[in-house]
């Protein structure tokens, strides 16, 4: 049948990385939280872990990029 349906394929998902998980961001005074995040990358500084965390700050409707503590972050699943 020209075009197909798409039946009969399958398509895989591929196992999340292990940097890139989801987690809760403890947030300021302003936006205490927590907000919904994945984490991005992970990266060592003076025997301290940071991670580069993308987070939604959902009553400003508002997306943030930052590095932050991992003391700032829970581990979702």
């Amino acid at each position: 049948m020209a075009g197909g349906s798409g039946r009969g394929h399958e398509h895989p998902i591929p196992p999340t990385p292990p940097s890139r998980r989801h987690c809760w961001v403890r947030g300021g005074q302003d936006a205490p939280g927590p907000h919904p995040g994945m984490v991005l990358e992970w990266q060592q500084r003076d025997g301290a872990w940071f991670a580069l965390v993308a987070y939604l700050i959902e009553a400003d409707r508002v997306l943030v990029q930052q590095w932050l503590s991992a003391e700032l972050l829970t581990r979702i699943g």
